[in-house]
């Protein structure tokens, strides 16, 4: 996908039209009460195609505070939002699973450091760093034990069985493969919180959902919340209606489990978030004052343990099911975002100024705009921070031995590692003062220094980059973007350069191709030789279905593990590349000295040269062994 967006962004720049003036835009008036920042958030749903909200907002001032709903929980019967509409929040439940597990922690049923294998051994995790670095609780739940996140059949469920306990982390069996050494990097994973989701089940005596509703939701009161795998098929719950907005109108989506609930089962109202939230805002007390967690356990919660970067002294990591919100503004803001099909939430709080909100919306939108008058109205009293002091200078002979090329070692999806390895590095370069990290194509990053071998970006409050070397010695750039590892300085350019003929020759050949086509009706093209100049064509067909049937898939991902075109195109149409490159190439060198025109036999020996680089990397990346029709 970042290779079609690339391209489509590489023709706009292209795209001829005069520059047209812009105005300045008046600039907006504050928003001082609950009425205008409702009305302000209503207009932003109209604008973003967003049918409802529900949202949560809590503040020591009574006049701040808001729990209740916007717009629309079904736009057919024109149902609208309440306080007790139930939105499904996706990854928010991760904050429930990690506190669900702290408790365990301080029963002494487990220790953030206790080795999964020796807890759970039935969980097939594939590590070869096993012997020194065996995967820990804490790396399942801080996303550093080096898993890859969910296959796309493994996402929704559309069969009517849920598998449960240990069957369920068998869904992810491919999955729970360490790509690196565990406690190094941190890269996003579902599959470690079915992880975490099964210690605490095994640990427990009881499924995750049931724990988190006798030892969570009912101690802190919630009226709504459950983690039920099939909200949508209990009459008794009120549970808004996602939404996608196409082709001019809202598009119902089919409300599936998923396989991975303890990473993304939950729903809750806004009744319930408002309860949540105070409940960070409280040091862990429920409404009656009861502790359910010591405060020591939240410090957990919200400290990143084990990556690099925490190692060498950044404060603003991922911690347990717990991040850095937002580095911009008056204050930060600590939570999660959640994501799934139909709905994007945010859970957000501060705790020296004892505010903080949660909302979800029912449309498939971005939370960012409503994030952001949300946050905006809860600070615009805070004191206004410090003025950044003036940048430390730029330790030159620190940094010298880090200036050069550095490529992604940390790809959330091993599939998708494939466009990092086409599109080619980033160079890292002193300008004065600063660093530079620059892109083969697009604008570099500006980076700050904070002391050290730390960086922020200009307008970050907090350090968010880190020079430092990994556990074999290799430098390492670790960004809030992922990791970045030394690579060569003399063939930076090489696979760039390589994807960029590659897709020339392809295009050449497709339309010599079309034209060599006709010409072999015509019967003007030797019988040998049509098919080593029109299996380019082929393959090159093969290699667009395949990008066209992820692109359907990302849009209908519930289609993944069943029989249907966008599945069979996916896991086939590779390996039909593979094959027309391969035949072609043995054609050609078989007729080679057949050819009146040597300079197109060579032209195609280039062509199916690129077929050949393009299909490795296909290859290497995983792209020749899908099978999406079954879990």
């Amino acid at each position: 996908m970042k290779i079609l967006l690339l391209f489509l962004a590489l023709l706009a720049t292209l795209a001829p039209g005069a520059a047209q003036p812009t105005r300045p835009k008046p600039a907006a008036r504050p928003i001082t009460n609950i009425p205008q920042l409702t009305d302000s958030i209503t207009r932003i749903m109209r604008r973003e195609h967003i049918p409802g909200l529900m949202l949560a907002i809590v503040s020591p001032d009574p006049a701040e505070r808001f729990v209740g709903g916007l717009g629309l929980s079904d736009v057919e019967h024109k149902t609208p939002v309440t306080a007790n509409t139930l939105f499904r929040i996706g990854s928010v439940t991760k904050t429930f699973v990690a506190v669900g597990l702290m408790q365990l922690v301080e029963q002494g049923k487990l220790s953030l450091n206790d080795e999964v294998r020796k807890l759970a051994p039935e969980i097939p995790i594939d590590n070869p760093w096993e012997a020194t670095d065996p995967v820990r609780v804490v790396h399942v739940l801080e996303h550093t034990a080096g898993f890859d996140d969910m296959h796309f059949n493994h996402v929704y469920n559309s069969t009517p069985t849920d598998p449960r306990g240990a069957a369920a982390v068998q869904v992810f069996r491919k999955e729970l493969r360490c790509r690196w050494r565990p406690g190094e990097r941190m890269s996003y994973s579902n599959p470690g919180y079915e992880v975490a989701g099964y210690l605490l089940e095994k640990l427990s005596g009881m499924p995750y959902e049931q724990y988190l509703s006798q030892h969570l939701l009912r101690p802190l009161g919630m009226p709504d919340a459950t983690a039920e795998l099939r909200p949508a098929s209990n009459p008794n719950l009120k549970l808004a209606q996602g939404y996608k907005y196409e082709d001019g109108q809202y598009q119902r989506l089919k409300l599936l489990p998923i396989y991975a609930g303890p990473a993304g089962s939950m729903s809750a109202s806004a009744a319930d978030m408002d309860l949540w939230v105070r409940f960070f805002l409280h040091d862990f007390r429920a409404p009656d004052g009861k502790p359910l967690l010591r405060p020591e356990s939240l410090r957990e919660i919200e400290t990143a343990h084990s990556p690099l970067e925490a190692r060498a002294g950044l404060a603003a990591g991922y911690g347990l099911a717990n991040m850095a919100m937002s580095t911009k503004g008056n204050a930060l803001f600590r939570g999660h975002g959640g994501g799934i099909d139909g709905f994007r939430s945010t859970f957000a709080y501060n705790r020296e100024l004892g505010r903080g909100f949660a909302l979800s919306n029912n449309g498939d939108q971005s939370t960012s705009s409503i994030d952001k008058v949300v946050r905006e109205f809860l600070l615009r009293q805070a004191p206004a921070p410090p003025a950044p002091a003036a940048a430390p200078a730029l330790d030159a002979a620190a940094v010298a031995p880090y200036l050069g090329h550095y490529q992604n070692v940390s790809p959330r999806n091993q599939l998708m590692g494939l466009s990092d390895y086409l599109l080619g590095d980033e160079q890292l370069v002193q300008r004065g003062n600063l660093l530079l990290l620059q892109p083969l194509l697009g604008q570099a990053d500006t980076l700050v220094p904070a002391g050290g071998l730390t960086f922020r970006s200009p307008r970050a409050r907090l350090a968010s980059t880190v020079l430092t070397h990994d556990h074999d010695g290799h430098r390492m750039l670790v960004t809030s973007g992922g990791y970045l590892q030394e690579a060569s300085a003399t063939w930076w350019w090489v696979r760039p350069a390589l994807f960029a003929l590659s897709l020339l020759l392809l295009v050449t050949a497709s339309v010599a191709g079309l034209v060599w086509l006709v010409y072999a009706v015509r019967r003007l093209v030797p019988r040998s030789q049509v098919l080593p100049r029109v299996l380019p064509l082929l393959a090159t067909a093969a290699l667009i279905a395949t990008f066209a049937a992820l692109a359907s898939l990302a849009r209908h991902m519930w289609h993944a593990g069943s029989l249907g075109p966008e599945t069979v195109l996916l896991s086939l149409s590779p390996i039909v590349a593979a094959v027309f490159s391969l035949a072609g190439l043995l054609l050609t060198l078989r007729y080679f000295s057949r050819f009146r025109s040597r300079t197109v036999a060579w032209y195609l020996l280039f062509t199916y040269g690129a077929l050949g680089w393009l299909i490795v990397a296909l290859g290497t990346y995983g792209w020749l062994s899908l099978r999406l029709w079954g879990v």
